[in-house]
């Protein structure tokens, strides 16, 4: 079975510590005249990426440029704090290690795909997980975001290329979108909810619901 982890608050803590996101949110708004207020900071994060053109415009600049220096400085950010620890792995990242084998294990996270492939090959993770899949760069990759299937497509295409088709498939994620994301795609959703912060509450019947990865490494032990 291939079983499918989202990154941020499942596998890496990139939110407990937020510095390295304001730090990078606050230079793009230098960079184009506007003023560094919390609101304005908050505009450009990760719960309005889904607006960012409205976003640009009640700023006054043009959509590109402005995505182009918030990619920019993002990635910078998040790889400069991978790199340097102050954000990393949560420590049962490790008991993964006794799903394999037999499982396959992979990633498909909304971070841009530079962001996976520097935790992955940081924390000693490239023979753990086959696949990463991570989104583009480009403005237009917000519309390919989770919950959309795109990045499951992706996804597939690079499994087939190895192991061929008849496999079977699970996703384990920490938020709404996860799970919307793996109804979208028609795989079984197994919800990681860590707490504060990170306990968007999942209003949904008969979804599997663990405190840590080692209740999902229990509950697919026992598949």
């Amino acid at each position: 079975m291939h079983v499918i982890f989202d990154l941020d608050g499942v596998l890496l803590d990139s939110e407990t510590d937020l510095s390295w996101l304001h730090d990078a949110l606050a230079a793009t708004l230098r960079e184009f005249g506007v003023p560094v207020t919390e609101s304005n900071v908050s505009s450009l994060g990760p719960g309005r990426v889904r607006e960012f053109e409205t976003v640009a415009r009640e700023f006054g600049v043009d959509p590109e440029r402005l995505w182009d220096v918030r990619h920019r400085n993002y990635l910078e950010a998040k790889i400069a704090a991978i790199e340097d620890g102050r954000i990393g792995p949560f420590e049962d990242v490790a008991r993964l290690r006794g799903l394999r084998p037999p499982h396959d294990l992979h990633i498909i996270s909304n971070s841009p795909g530079e962001v996976v492939e520097t935790f992955v090959e940081r924390y000693g993770f490239a023979d753990l997980f086959d696949v990463r899949v991570g989104r583009g760069s480009n403005l237009d990759d917000l519309e390919r975001l989770k919950p959309d299937g795109h990045l499951f497509e992706r996804f597939c295409a690079k499994v087939e290329a190895i192991e061929g088709d008849g496999e079977s498939y699970v996703y384990v994620g920490d938020s709404v979108s996860d799970w919307e994301f793996a109804r979208n795609v028609e795989v079984p959703y197994l919800h990681v909810m860590r707490g504060e912060p990170y306990d968007e509450e999942l209003d949904a019947d008969g979804v599997p619901t663990f405190d840590d990865l080692d209740g999902v490494v229990d509950a697919i032990r026992s598949w």
